[in-house]
């Protein structure tokens, strides 16, 4: 279905200015910006964007930047869902975001606004769990390859619903090679440190529509 094996095209408006929050050992800077994607529903989803310096989508944001104002602005961006384990303070979180490789302002844009099309691994049982509404969830983990030659993957959180999630959790073996369709969320939520204290969160996930089964492992074939 598709030929890159992770795909991401958001429509939105960023809501705060790029900052630079890294610079790799070669010296080139990377900056985040977040941006608000509109649902069918009319639920927004918050979700950060990262670009690279001298890159296609960095010298569109320049442009832009030029022109007029950032934030506020339409924007359409193609890129990758990224992910990366966080150290020091934050060791043991997970870091996701949208890689933009492509940006284009478009102020009459009709399209998807959120649309992933990723190609990994499954790398952990698939538990199922059903929320206080009464939908069944399940939780997939997937592995998914880089095809930049680092030999890196990202390891992307999923969620499937109702009648996909049943399904998936009986079918779907620990490396399985799946196509999943569908779009990234972000969600709210209050995490326990205990002795009393909370802290709130925002996750993110791969909210699956569809899926489809490309290879089957060893061991469940």
């Amino acid at each position: 279905m598709n030929e890159a094996n992770n795909y991401i095209l958001l429509f939105g408006e960023p809501v705060d200015y790029p900052q630079q929050v890294s610079v790799d050992r070669q010296g080139k800077a990377y900056y985040k910006f977040n941006m608000a994607v509109e649902r069918g529903s009319g639920i927004i989803d918050i979700l950060p964007i990262v670009v690279e310096e001298d890159t296609a989508a960095y010298n569109a944001l320049a442009d832009i930047d030029e022109k007029g104002e950032i934030v506020g602005a339409q924007l359409v961006i193609k890129g990758e869902v990224r992910t990366r384990n966080l150290k020091g303070k934050d060791s043991g979180k997970l870091d996701i975001s949208v890689r933009a490789f492509e940006i284009t302002e478009d102020d009459n844009y009709k399209g998807i606004t959120n649309r992933v099309i990723i190609t990994g691994h499954i790398c952990k049982e698939i538990p199922t769990r059903t929320t206080p509404r009464g939908f069944t969830i399940a939780d997939v983990t997937l592995a998914v390859n880089r095809e930049d030659g680092s030999n890196l993957s990202d390891y992307i959180p999923s969620i499937m619903w109702n009648g996909t999630a049943t399904r998936a959790s009986k079918k779907l073996r620990v490396g399985d090679v799946i196509e999943a369709v569908g779009r990234l969320q972000s969600r709210e939520y209050i995490k326990d440190l205990g002795d009393g204290d909370k802290e709130p969160r925002t996750c993110y996930e791969l909210s699956v529509s569809k899926y489809e089964i490309l290879k089957t492992s060893e061991v469940s074939a």
